[in-house]
């Protein structure tokens, strides 16, 4: 566990270091759909091919799922979950908020997560058992344990027109009259980061993909807080689903009741 750990901190290291140097550099910006709400470049690729071939050089016998497509074909019971370039759009923008985030799972189980932030050399970690960390000092979720003292942040899909993007739009109009606040940022990663560390109280998305949460999933879980679905059903990372809910704990029924209200209502 120790040695995939050192290897997932050393290549997102590597990744998030690229990432900086191609920030405010003229590149062409591609598109994965019609509307322009998805784009990659070739600073998105570029993190990956360092992410897997640092990780490949360790493990050649690993798998990969990276929302790029890189990797191998190869047939492991090890398969690390890459997103290179969490907060696409916020890069682009030279926003810096932005992560590369990297898990292993051992068949369906996540085992390893870490979520590197460049802009402000954040390393979260975790392994399953031993605990969240930041930069190497454990952390925990928030104590809070009332909705309406809870900072709280959401996500929502690309697509506009999808049953997904509408499903968000409701939760977050709910959350925004019930909780204290409510922030939209632009890294699935990073929010769940933010739950782990105790910044914020809760993180609720629909549509993101297993690269998109994997990493942020068992730091919140390892740091004592919560991950399911939206009706309470724990995160799995073979479930058709894809909605998260992660919480500190404390308000997580009290979330589950809201949302469940809103799709009655």
């Amino acid at each position: 566990m120790k040695e995939f750990l050192a290897v997932a901190e050393d290549a997102a290291r590597q990744a998030g270091s690229f990432l900086l140097e191609q920030l405010n550099n003229k590149r062409e910006i591609y598109y994965k759909d019609e509307g322009h709400k998805d784009p990659f470049s070739k600073a998105d690729t570029g993190a990956e091919k360092i992410v897997i071939d640092t990780i490949s050089s360790a493990f050649p016998e690993h798998s990969f799922l990276s929302e790029e497509g890189g990797g191998n074909e190869n047939t492991s019971d090890y398969m690390w979950v890459v997103d290179p370039l969490d907060g696409t759009i916020n890069y682009n923008h030279r926003f810096r908020h932005f992560a590369v985030s990297i898990s292993l799972l051992h068949r369906e189980d996540i085992i390893v997560g870490v979520v590197y932030a460049p802009s402000t050399d954040e390393m979260f970690s975790a392994v399953k058992g031993g605990g969240a960390y930041l930069n190497k000092q454990k952390v925990s979720v928030s104590g809070v344990n009332v909705l309406e003292e809870s900072l709280v942040a959401t996500a929502f899909p690309y697509d506009r027109k999808s049953e997904e993007f509408r499903k968000s739009e409701k939760n977050f109009l709910r959350l925004l009259r019930d909780a204290q606040a409510v922030r939209r940022v632009g890294s699935a990663a990073l929010d769940l980061c933010n739950v782990a560390c105790g910044r914020y109280d809760g993180f609720s998305v629909v549509g993101d993909k297993l690269w998109d949460c994997a990493a942020g999933i068992i730091l919140v879980t390892e740091a004592g807080g919560r991950a399911t679905d939206f009706i309470g059903n724990p995160f799995s990372t073979s479930s058709d689903k894809n909605e998260v809910l992660a919480t500190n704990g404390k308000i997580h029924d009290i979330v589950l009741r809201i949302f469940k209200e809103e799709k009655t209502a």
